[in-house]
């Protein structure tokens, strides 16, 4: 079973990183399109107007594959939108929904359910948390640990406590 966590702010903001990217990469091959698709040959031989016109293809196929991206990527950005409108959507009726659930409930167990739900986003925020920085100090050491063995060579692993003792440990 997968769990999928969509956040709508995240979401907004990847719809228009890609949007931005797509743009910025498009005015890039615009800006390439005329030099590399004419190229001048370098003289007036035939083997320079070869090699000229086999860049220019080599360019014109670029350039249609670019613009293949581009469609891509414009279809990307409406899905990717499409889904997060479809996502805002259900989450505002089931909010609705489960307020007025809620709000049959009597006022103290109304009370104990927010309490409960506190506690364990609470809890979820923190064991996120501790897997992040454990994450990251695994990642130090294995640095740490690979630049000590890379850099010194098989002493670390042969005398260990001298190699320590040099270090004041």
């Amino acid at each position: 079973m997968s769990y999928v966590i969509a956040d709508p702010e995240m979401m907004t903001a990847a719809a228009g990183d890609l949007a931005a990217i797509g743009l910025n990469v498009n005015e890039a091959h615009m800006a390439a399109a005329a030099p590399t698709i004419a190229v001048i040959p370098a003289a007036a031989d035939e083997v320079s107007t070869g090699i000229a016109h086999l860049f220019s293809q080599h360019a014109a196929n670029y350039q249609a594959l670019a613009g293949q991206a581009a469609a891509f990527n414009d279809q990307f950005v409406q899905t990717l939108n499409s889904g997060l409108a479809a996502l805002t959507y259900t989450e505002a009726n089931s909010a609705v929904g489960l307020s007025m659930l809620f709000s049959l409930l009597p006022p103290g167990i109304q009370n104990e359910l927010q309490t409960a739900l506190h506690d364990l986003v609470s809890l979820a925020e923190l064991l996120i948390l501790g897997i992040l920085v454990g994450a990251i100090v695994a990642a130090f050491l294995f640095l740490i640990l690979y630049g000590i063995v890379v850099t010194s060579g098989p002493g670390i692993l042969m005398h260990p406590l001298q190699f320590l003792q040099a270090f004041g440990l």
